[in-house]
């Protein structure tokens, strides 16, 4: 069952070419004076309340569509900008062959908020509209709302199939694509949430609390926080975006919360099958055992008690968020009522936002 209606050129020419390269802008990778993303902000959340003491959040919310995944949106787009003007400066080489190169689309599997986010993107810069799969039980009003965008949607049924790449490319009639799940050469892990990931740290947090779906958000906060102490210890100096002291990032513990069931009202967070995770149990655990992360690193349950009272508490302080965005303070709050909070400690909740 699809709605795949949207065309768009299959082959490339010297108009899309120029397109792409003049009106998608061009940042510095790791310019702090000229940053590629607008910080978001971060603000003290006073839980002593609801029995949980102080937190910090960072607010996601503000982002175009609402959510985190803004980021890896724009990463998207930048894609085919780099593409345009790779083909630029082979101009003269490729002039009269530039009908035979196809116009790359990207596939993905998505609960909404990734698939609604890339879409604004792409129509904003006159891109090929994404392919999107999306489970055929979803909310009726999840699927009215992702027909609505500028993308083709497949739905079919997640549950009972482990999709590898080649399904996902046959199913959205892309063979030839990308598919956004898998694509390590984009380097999902590094480029996504980079500019958060320092943003994040600069706050100079001991334990960061992260919603687990997909994975790339935890998996961005460890890469970049082992590639830094590397370049810390090999160059004397980190990333310039980062402004923390070596002995404090090596302890920063990144904690991801994953929901108890399938079933959360977490919803954008829980799946049947989850193939494209790059960062395995046996990663994590290696990355605290060479002393690259804190020592309380880990993907964890979480209750949906608990994931249900956070949401209330975001509501109660007027903080924009949906169930999913919520996790990370869940699992804090789990954490402290197994008393394995430390109140000394700064805790940093990254509040993914709300979209879809």
């Amino acid at each position: 069952m699809s709605k795949m209606t949207i065309e768009f050129s299959e082959v490339m020419n010297w108009d899309l070419v120029e397109q792409w390269a003049d009106s998608i802008p061009v940042y510095p990778e790791n310019d702090p004076n000229n940053p590629e993303w607008k910080a978001t902000p971060t603000f003290l959340l006073d839980l002593s309340g609801e029995g949980y003491g102080l937190v910090h959040v960072k607010d996601e919310s503000v982002n175009p569509t609402g959510v985190a995944k803004d980021r890896p949106a724009w990463e998207c787009a930048s894609i085919y900008r780099d593409m345009a003007k790779s083909l630029w400066l082979r101009k003269s080489s490729i002039d009269g062959k530039i009908s035979r190169i196809p116009v790359p689309k990207f596939s993905l599997i998505t609960a909404g908020n990734e698939g609604r986010a890339i879409s604004h993107i792409f129509k904003k810069y006159d891109l090929p509209p994404i392919n999107l799969i999306i489970d055929i039980n979803e909310p009726e009003e999840t699927v009215n709302a992702l027909e609505k965008l500028y993308a083709n949607i497949v739905k079919t049924d997640l549950s009972q199939k482990e999709l590898n790449q080649k399904d996902i490319l046959e199913m959205t009639n892309n063979l030839g694509g990308l598919n956004l799940n898998k694509a390590l050469h984009i380097r999902a892990q590094e480029i996504f949430y980079d500019w958060l990931v320092h943003e994040a740290f600069n706050q100079k947090p001991d334990e960061i609390y992260v919603p687990y779906g997909s994975g790339r958000l935890m998996e961005n906060f460890l890469t970049w926080q082992e590639k830094n102490i590397r370049k810390y210890i090999s160059d004397k100096k980190a990333d310039p975006r980062l402004n923390l002291p070596l002995e404090h990032l090596l302890q920063i513990s990144i904690l991801g919360a994953e929901p108890e069931r399938i079933d959360s009202q977490a919803d954008k967070l829980p799946a049947y099958f989850k193939p494209f995770i790059l960062f395995d149990d046996q990663d994590v655990s290696s990355l605290i055992n060479l002393k690259f992360t804190g020592e309380n690193t880990g993907v964890s349950k979480v209750k949906e008690s608990y994931i249900i009272e956070a949401f209330k508490i975001f509501q109660k302080h007027r903080i924009t968020a949906e169930p999913s965005a919520a996790t990370g303070l869940a699992l804090y709050m789990q954490r402290y009522d197994q008393s394995k909070i430390n109140p000394k400690n700064k805790i940093l909740i990254i509040n993914t936002g709300k979209g879809i």
